[in-house]
C-alpha cells in the first residue's frame, strides 16, 4: 500500500503544470505560500479558511433571530487586524446573502495614544456596517482595581507618570500590554460583548511565548495561546492562529483594493543596541527573520505552547491584580501579584 500511494503522489506531481496555482491549476501564481505556488483566488481562500474555520461557534444556527451576538474586535491597525476585520465582514456578507440574516456582530474598538483617526476613518468607509469606538488608553487610569495596584506600590496613578517611574523600557512596555489588554476586556464586558476576538497571527503568538516566558510568565501561556475562558471572565478567540504575519501583509496587498496603506503598526525596526531593545522587541526582530525562510518552526513554537495544560485556572482560588494570572505556587507568599509582575515593578 505505501509504495502504491507513492506512485499515486508520483503520477499526480507530473499531471501538475509547474507554471499554475498548484490547487486549482487554472490560474498562473501570484504568490508563494509555504512552499505553493498559489493565484490569488485559491490564496484569498487559503486566508479565509483558516479564520473561518476558527469561527464555528458563530455560524449562523448557532445564532437567533434578532439577537445576535456581539463579539468584541479591538483592531490596532496593523496587518493581523486589519486582514481579521475584513475575513469576518466577508464572512458576514456571505451569512446573509444564504440565510438573510448574520451568525454574529461586530463591535470594533480602537485603543489610541493620539487623537489621529484618519486610518480608522477610512475603515469605518470600507466596513460600515459595524459598531465602532476609539478609546484612548489613558482611560485605564479610571479603572479603580488598576488605581488601587499602584497606589499599593507608591507610585503615580496616572499612566504618564506610572510609565516614566519605571526604570527599564522592558518594564514599561510590558505594564502599557497588560493594562491595553485590562482596558479592552473592561470594555468589552460593560458594552455585553460575548466574547473578544483578538487578532494575533502565528508568529505574534510565537513572540509573545518566548517574550512571557523570558518576563517570568511561562505558566501563563495555557490560557493566552487557546481559544476559551480566559482569567478575566470572558471568553477569548484567535481566529487568526494559523496565519503567519507575512501571509496578513501579502493578504493586504493582494486585495482589490488594497488596504496595505492602512498599516500603521507592522514595520519591525531593528535596535541601534540590545541595552536599549525590549524584550518584546527582540522577540519580534527573530521570529520576523525566522518566518520568511522557517516558518515551521514558528507554528511549531505555537503547537508546542498550546499543549500545555489549562486546567489549573478551573482551580486558581487567587489571581494576580495586575495581570490576572492564578497565583497557586507562582508568587511570593500572601503577595497579590505574581512573580512575572513583581519583575516588572521592583
Amino acid at each position: 500500500m505505501p509504495a502504491r500511494r507513492a506512485d499515486s503522489r508520483a503520477a499526480l506531481s507530473r499531471t501538475l503544470d509547474a507554471n499554475l496555482c498548484k490547487r486549482c491549476q487554472g490560474n498562473p501564481p501570484d504568490i508563494t505560500v509555504r512552499g505553493e505556488l498559489l493565484c490569488k483566488e485559491c490564496f484569498f481562500r487559503y486566508v479565509s479558511t483558516k479564520v473561518v474555520k476558527r469561527m464555528e461557534s458563530f455560524r449562523v444556527r448557532n445564532s437567533q433571530p434578532g439577537a445576535e451576538r456581539t463579539l468584541l474586535l479591538p483592531i490596532s491597525l496593523g496587518s493581523c487586524s486589519l486582514s481579521l476585520l475584513h475575513c469576518l465582514n466577508s464572512q458576514l456578507v456571505r451569512q446573509n446573502e444564504r440565510t438573510g440574516r448574520p451568525g454574529f456582530k461586530l463591535h470594533v474598538l480602537h485603543v489610541s495614544d493620539t487623537e489621529s483617526t484618519a486610518h480608522l476613518d477610512k475603515v469605518k468607509a470600507l466596513f460600515p456596517d459595524h459598531v465602532y469606538s476609539v478609546i484612548p488608553l489613558s482611560d485605564v487610569s479610571q479603572l479603580h482595581y488598576v488605581t488601587s495596584i499602584f497606589s499599593d506600590q507608591d507610585r503615580p496613578t496616572d499612566l504618564s507618570g506610572l510609565l516614566e517611574s519605571l526604570k527599564s523600557a522592558t518594564s514599561r512596555t510590558d505594564i502599557s500590554q497588560i493594562l491595553l489588554r485590562k482596558l479592552i476586556v473592561h470594555f468589552a464586558q460593560s458594552h455585553g460583548c460575548e466574547a473578544i476576538l483578538w487578532g494575533d497571527s502565528t508568529t505574534r503568538l510565537a513572540e509573545r511565548t518566548l517574550a512571557e516566558t523570558a518576563k517570568g510568565r511561562g505558566s501563563s501561556l495555557p490560557w493566552i495561546m487557546t481559544d476559551g475562558r480566559s482569567f478575566q471572565g470572558i471568553t477569548f478567540y484567535y481566529p487568526m492562529r494559523d496565519l503567519l504575519t507575512k501571509e496578513t501583509l501579502s493578504y493586504l496587498s493582494l486585495l482589490q483594493p488594497p488596504l496595505i496603506d492602512l498599516v500603521v503598526k507592522d514595520e519591525v525596526k531593528p535596535a541601534v543596541s540590545t541595552k536599549n531593545a525590549t524584550i518584546d522587541d527582540l522577540m519580534r526582530q527573530y521570529f520576523r527573520g525566522i518566518e520568511r525562510d522557517f516558518p515551521s518552526i514558528v507554528a511549531n513554537v505555537v503547537r508546542t505552547a498550546s499543549k500545555l495544560d489549562s486546567s489549573l485556572l478551573d482551580h486558581a482560588e487567587a489571581h494576580c491584580e495586575l495581570c490576572d494570572m492564578p497565583l497557586d505556587g507562582q508568587s511570593p507568599e500572601n503577595s497579590r501579584i505574581c512573580y512575572g509582575c513583581i519583575r516588572t515593578l521592583p
